[in-house]
């Protein structure tokens, strides 16, 4: 009786919370309507940042898709952040730059190659735009995503806007389904927890900030890998808003074998981690639904629930050694949508569980390389 119990609750513990938080994530984000002054006209200067290393097959295309912006070109500069590339990146960029005088281009050049973070605030240091915008090199940004971000920056309140994924795979495979319905849940709880007030984590491939008060809380934050998770809550702590929006896209190609798939998510899972132990203490401030509810249910999915799910795993083995029966259960799995939401759930666990052991191993955290097959 006591195993069947422990069964029980660690399931309900496991899925309940997630499966609640889901489902009124969703509700919000389909039924409420933003709290926030939008400001269609709110046309600021933008200066757009792309870190690059040996970004010769991409640079071309990421620079035309801001040609094709809806923004005023006069309006924005681009500002490239060579990480010491070894190939033709600085080259392409001059030649087309060359050829689109009506943008203004610079380029500045680190001596070594740094990290991400590190290359953001070099960039920053050299940006003149009101609004910076940090973008990757092979994400490609949609025609109204400038102008549909910015109007949601005239809010006086709201300091970061971030775009969602747009799911594109060389090949269609289950590791790119899997990714495609964890992303279906994933734009319900941003967009859900920014109608509330505000998000974390979220697509830092495509985001912007307000530089007055990027700048106010010291840039980026070096210690951590990722330049976005820190962003949003130092922006929480002062009382500002980090918000995912559903009018602004960007596409990206996903890895589509699950070995890079799990070195991708993995480096990221790590940094949500890194930037959640570094700001736990925003929980004991007690100021509004984001320290009180939306950060506890962040660290709930990302922390909590994958170490519920080894005990839960653990007592599954248990309760089918004395009850074989129970794997008539798993014939549920020959359902299609069963099997995907299941596969989902235990890919994203199992990552995270993953990311947990390397941060309390004190793995070094290795610097980002290229994944090819998204190139």
């Amino acid at each position: 009786m006591i195993l069947e119990l422990l069964w029980f609750t660690l399931l309900a513990f496991n899925i309940a919370p997630f499966g609640f938080y889901i489902l009124y994530m969703k509700r919000i984000a389909k039924n409420r309507t933003w709290n926030i002054k939008i400001d269609s006209s709110y046309e600021p200067d933008i200066s757009i940042i792309i870190p690059t290393y040996n970004e010769g097959s991409t640079i071309t295309g990421k620079l035309d898709s801001i040609l094709e912006a809806d923004y005023p070109k006069d309006k924005m500069e681009i500002l490239i952040v060579d990480g010491a590339s070894t190939d033709e990146t600085a080259n392409l960029v001059h030649r087309w730059s060359a050829e689109h005088p009506e943008v203004k281009v610079k380029i500045v050049r680190e001596e070594e190659r740094t990290w991400k973070v590190k290359a953001l605030n070099y960039g920053l240091k050299h940006a003149v735009g009101e609004v910076i915008v940090t973008t990757d090199a092979d994400c490609m940004c949609h025609k109204d995503s400038f102008r549909n971000a910015v109007k949601y920056l005239a809010d006086p309140t709201v300091a970061v806007v971030a775009g969602l994924h747009i799911i594109k795979a060389r090949k269609e495979n289950m590791s790119v389904k899997v990714e495609k319905t964890y992303r279906k849940f994933y734009r319900w709880i941003r967009i859900g927890e920014s109608k509330l007030w505000s998000t974390y984590p979220y697509e830092g491939e495509f985001m912007l900030i307000k530089r007055k008060q990027l700048e106010a809380v010291g840039g980026f934050d070096e210690e951590i890998g990722g330049g976005d998770e820190s962003i949003a809550l130092k922006m929480a702590e002062n009382n500002y808003r980090a918000i995912s929006v559903e009018d602004v896209y960007f596409i990206e190609l996903t890895p589509y074998t699950w070995k890079e798939k799990f070195r991708q998510k993995v480096r990221r899972a790590r940094h949500i981690l890194q930037t959640l132990w570094m700001y736990k203490y925003l929980i004991l401030k007690k100021k509004g639904i984001f320290n009180s509810f939306i950060l506890p249910m962040e660290i709930y999915m990302y922390v909590i629930a994958p170490l519920l799910a080894i005990l839960l795993m653990i007592s599954s083995l248990a309760l089918i050694v004395k009850y074989p029966y129970v794997l008539l259960f798993f014939l549920a799995l020959t359902v299609g949508c069963v099997r995907e939401l299941a596969i989902t759930h235990f890919t994203d666990t199992a990552l995270m569980l993953l990311a947990i052991i390397e941060e309390l191993t004190g793995r070094k955290h290795l610097t980002w390389t290229k994944i090819e097959e998204i190139r």
